[in-house]
């Protein structure tokens, strides 16, 4: 299966976060890099970029849009089995604590939990004392008494 997409990096996060590095080719590439991870949803196909009116759209956006266009601030978000992606663009560049993830894993998890609600994954809870935590559990609010991960097949 292949999966088109394209990126965009809203004006507004441009503006706000320049001191960082908001390059559009940067963005695209993480977020190449991210999905085609073999711990991610490559697994299951190929992710491609395409510069315009890919299958998906992901948006580095600020928490103002995700709660224009998602009805909440503060997390990232996606439409279930849609085609939007909204990541939080203050969580992109400063990562989130409760996750206990270092930055770059961090960014992974949240574009592959994102996607995985794009393909339709519901989300799920710690399976347990010690045991890593799943994709799909919302690592962004605490991980309890999980394992901080990345590996989509975990």
């Amino acid at each position: 299966m292949i999966i088109t997409f394209s990126t965009k990096v809203d004006d507004d996060v441009k503006q706000s976060y320049r001191l960082y590095n908001t390059d559009e080719r940067q963005f695209d590439f993480y977020v190449m890099t991210y999905l085609n991870s073999p711990e991610g949803w490559s697994q299951d196909g190929y992710f491609f970029e395409i510069k315009e009116h890919g299958h998906i759209m992901i948006r580095l956006s600020s928490e103002k849009t995700i709660k224009q266009e998602c009805g909440f601030g503060g997390l990232s978000c996606a439409e279930m089995g849609g085609n939007r992606i909204f990541l939080n663009a203050e969580k992109w560049f400063h990562g989130c604590k409760k996750s206990k993830l270092p930055l770059e894993d961090y960014r992974e998890y949240m574009l592959s939990h994102e996607m995985g609600h794009i393909l339709g994954k519901e989300h799920v809870k710690c399976p347990g004392k010690g045991k890593k935590a799943p994709i799909m559990m919302q690592q962004t609010l605490g991980i309890g008494n999980c394992i901080p991960n990345v590996n989509v097949k975990e």
